[in-house]
Formats: structure tokens, C-alpha cells, sequence
């Protein structure tokens, strides 16, 4: 029997003004009726409502949702940590020409004390990153099963998702602050700035154009995830060809209200965060981090790329549903400790599929 009625796949976008066509926001959608037209929002906001209400009418009907995501849902251990103690100063979120802060100063003598800590506290060369590989034997059957046993109620990608719900600022009309946000942020980590990448007719004293060649000593450069697939961009990038900074900045924002929804917040469940990966598909809703180059198109399809992508995805994500292949495309790859399979779980997030190689041949092969 399949996991899932309907498959929903979002290519997402972080263009600062309403935008359609190319490079922007599609929408599409495979369900019991066959294929759901394409939507083309201009806007996130419009994508967002779009997105909401297709989720209400197929819970209504009693159906359950598979609904992807082409942006990265988690970043690199030991980020959430330094991320939230670095923005602890921001009591409102950075405008769009400038960043504001509270009246007390950094000193110029260092980062303050609390990010200091932070940098101690989230990896960077510290205990307790010693301690996130390595946990007792008391502990170590909980973890498959119960990461928040290990991390506390509140795990890094959910402390992460805070953070950024709380000081991304996105308008109706697609004007955000996520470059002024990276400048801040960067401004105040301990490792130095990890965020690059800006328009070039802009500048930002801490926000550079070219990737900063000595900060990723601590807080890696990339997840686990983009070790398996090799083409996926690091979530600091925030402009350029294939970037996805910009568009996890906006769109776990996006995500962070969309869970909290009142009207789906008991349907929804966020993978592999709140599922253990395959472990616990049982809420009617599972959001989950998707590449769509994972399934790969052809100009020969005669769709704009984007729209082409998404449609293709959905397809493929039935294909795997109906042979009874889905919960497998969406478990961690085999070779995984649990230790490192907890902080996957608890922080780093994975791409649906990677890791299962053999698998998308199979598909692609059979396609």
C-alpha cells in the first residue's frame, strides 16, 4: 500500500521582486486525479498561500501528503548553535539598509563573551562535539530512537528554524533582508564569516562577494548530505550559479509558519527531523528536502526547466510510492553510525535520496 496520496514538489526562489518564467517559484502537484496543473506563483508569499491551501482541500479529503522543498533544511553541525547565540543581540530583525543592534557595542577586543561560548558549545573544537560522535554506552541505544534524549527539547535544526522565523524579514512583494541577516550573523560568529555572496552593485563590511578562504576550520563548509551529492551547493552561498543560501534562508522562515499553522500544525512532520528518517511516516503531512536534479530533464520535454523538474519529481516519488521503494528512498544510506545518524536527525537534515545511488538508477532505467 502506498505511504502517500498526493506528492507535491516546490522549486523555490529567492528573487527579491514578484518574478515568473524562469528562476522562479514552481508548483506541481500528482494526485489520485492524475497531474495537477503547474502553478507559477510570482511571489513567496503567493506560493505560500497556494501551497496552504492545496495542503487544506487534501487533507479534507482524508489524503496524505508527500510535499518536497528544493532548499536545505538544516545547516552544518555545530551552525544552529553558533547561529543563534551570534543573532542573541538582534532584538529586532536587520533592515533592509542596515543592521540594527542593541546600544551595547561589540567590543572591538573580540566577539562578545556569549558567542564565544557558543563557538565552544557548537563544535568548534570543543568537548562537547567530542561528545556528539562519541556518547556513552548508556546512551547510545536511546539515540536511534529518541535523538532528543542526547540533544534536549529543543534540537539544533528546530533552534535554527527559530532563529531565522524571528529576524528573516519577507515582504508580499518579495523584498527580503537575508544579505543585511548574513552580514550580521557573520559579524558576530567567533569562526569568522561563513556566509558569501552579494549583488555586485551592493558591498557589506562582513558580507563578501567571493567565498572567505579560513572559516570553515570548525564549522564545516558542507553537511554530510553534500558529500553525496557532489553537485549540491553549500548553504553559506548565497548568490551564484547553483546557490541555495538565499533561497534555506527565506524559505525555513517560510517553512518555520507553515509548521506552526494552526489549521495543520497537528498534520505536519518534518523530515527526517520529526521522523527519524523513514521511522515514523505516520503524520498526514511529511515536508521533506528534495533535489530535483536527482531526476534529470531534457530540453526534448518542452517545459520551462524549472516547471519540468518539479513535475518530474512527483512522478518519480509515485513511481517509487507504488513499487513500494519510497520508504527506502527516504532512509539514510547504509554505512551510517548511529551516532552520525542522530545529528542528521537532530541538526543536519538530508536530501530525500541521496546516499541511494543504485536506487535512481533503477528508476532512471526503468523511466
Amino acid at each position: 500500500m502506498p505511504l502517500f496520496d498526493r506528492y507535491i514538489a516546490v522549486d523555490w526562489s529567492a528573487a527579491n521582486t514578484p518574478k515568473r518564467g524562469r528562476d522562479s517559484i514552481w508548483i506541481g502537484e500528482l494526485g489520485p486525479e492524475g497531474r495537477v496543473p503547474s502553478e507559477n506563483p510570482p511571489t513567496r508569499h503567493a506560493a505560500m498561500a497556494a501551497i496552504g491551501a492545496r495542503l487544506l482541500s487534501a487533507r479534507q479529503r482524508g489524503e496524505r501528503i508527500m510535499l518536497g522543498f528544493d532548499f536545505v533544511f538544516g545547516y552544518p553541525r555545530g551552525a544552529a548553535a553558533a547561529i543563534g547565540a551570534a543573532s542573541a543581540d538582534l532584538t529586532d530583525p536587520p533592515p533592509r539598509g542596515g543592521v540594527r543592534m542593541r546600544a551595547k557595542a561589540l567590543t572591538a577586543g573580540g566577539p562578545p563573551k556569549a558567542v564565544e561560548g557558543a563557538a565552544r558549545l557548537s563544535g568548534m573544537g570543543s568537548p562537547l562535539h567530542q561528545l556528539r560522535w562519541s556518547p556513552s554506552p548508556a546512551t547510545r541505544g536511546r539515540i536511534a530512537a529518541r535523538p532528543e534524549d542526547w540533544w534536549g527539547a529543543q534540537p539544533p535544526w528546530l533552534q535554527l528554524w527559530s532563529v531565522l522565523a524571528r529576524l528573516v524579514t519577507d515582504s508580499p512583494d518579495n523584498n527580503s533582508n537575508r544579505f543585511q541577516l548574513a552580514e550580521a550573523i557573520n559579524h558576530r560568529l567567533a569562526d569568522g564569516p561563513h556566509f558569501w555572496g552579494h549583488p555586485h552593485q551592493h558591498s557589506y563590511a562582513t558580507l563578501h562577494p567571493k567565498r572567505p578562504t579560513a572559516a570553515y576550520a570548525n564549522i564545516p563548509e558542507r553537511r554530510a548530505a553534500e558529500r553525496y551529492v557532489r553537485s549540491a551547493q553549500p548553504v553559506w552561498k548565497l548568490t551564484g550559479v547553483g546557490s541555495v543560501g538565499s533561497q534555506a534562508m527565506l524559505g525555513i522562515a517560510r517553512l518555520a509558519a507553515l509548521r506552526r499553522d494552526p489549521r495543520l500544525v497537528d498534520d505536519i512532520a518534518v523530515w527526517p527531523f520529526e521522523t527519524g528518517f523513514a521511522d515514523d511516516l505516520s503524520k498526514p503531512i511529511t515536508v521533506t528536502e528534495i533535489y530535483p536534479s536527482l531526476f534529470p530533464v531534457t530540453e526534448a520535454d518542452g517545459l520551462p526547466r524549472d516547471r519540468a523538474q518539479v513535475e518530474i519529481t512527483t512522478t518519480r516519488f509515485a513511481e517509487l510510492d507504488r513499487a513500494g521503494l519510497l520508504q527506502r528512498f527516504l532512509s539514510p544510506p547504509a554505512g551510517l553510525t548511529l551516532e552520525e545518524r542522530a545529528v542528521l536527525i537532530a541538526e543536519e537534515g538530508w536530501i530525500a535520496g541521496a546516499g541511494h545511488e543504485a536506487l535512481l538508477a533503477q528508476l532512471q532505467s526503468a523511466a
